[in-house]
């Protein structure tokens, strides 16, 4: 089986690559949803060691949603905002509401993760050939080290890495920049998949 620091460039691309295609989709539906222009890209898609993740930034302040995936390829994904910008992200959903202690901002903010995440793993699922379904999200607020570690820490038995997927939303009327993170941990059989499928398109 193989295992994350064995993707080569190859892959990050074809993971970055259908993530934009899902950005595309996700920025539709939440320009829809917030009824304004939004944008979003994946600028990168990187291996970090699963400790590193937990250290770095470790007290900072997040907001955090978290879905099982299953079907074709099966693993773990992460989204995580800092909570400022989680909060400026729901603003236009629910006014004045937030995502630390208020349910409708949560709930919204809930909302929101579905979209982003299930769009990214639509693109995939469609890019790799194979069916992906998810979990209702699992909503925390925290530091980014404690959610990071209760979530990963049992996932590291299958591997000692993590997909670290960068994600920028830009809102076009208020110029606002969000700077968010998606992290996937697949697990080994999936990897399997990836390559497989990943080397077949590539080789032609």
């Amino acid at each position: 089986m193989h295992n994350l620091n064995e993707l080569r460039t190859v892959h990050l691309d074809l993971l970055k690559e259908s993530g934009n295609i899902g950005a595309a989709h996700a920025a539709s539906s939440l320009s829809v949803l917030l009824n304004k222009p939004i944008d979003m890209r994946i600028p990168s898609v990187h291996v970090m060691p699963i400790a590193g993740l937990i250290d770095a930034d470790a007290e900072k302040h997040v907001a955090a949603s978290y879905i099982q995936v299953d079907g074709g390829l099966r693993g773990f994904f992460f989204m995580m905002f800092t909570v400022d910008q989680a909060n400026t992200l729901i603003a236009e959903l629910v006014p004045g509401s937030n995502v630390v202690d208020d349910a409708m901002g949560k709930s919204a903010f809930c909302e929101i993760s579905n979209i982003l995440c299930g769009s990214y793993l639509s693109a995939l699922s469609a890019f790799l050939g194979v069916p992906l379904t998810q979990s209702p999200p699992i909503y925390a607020v925290d530091m980014a080290g404690a959610i990071l570690s209760e979530g990963l820490v049992e996932l590291s038995l299958y591997d000692e890495s993590a997909l670290l997927i960068d994600a920028v939303l830009f809102d076009r009327q208020k110029g606002n920049r969000l700077n968010g993170e998606f992290l996937f941990l697949p697990f080994p059989d999936s990897l399997d998949v990836i390559f497989s499928i990943a080397e077949g398109k590539y080789s032609k």
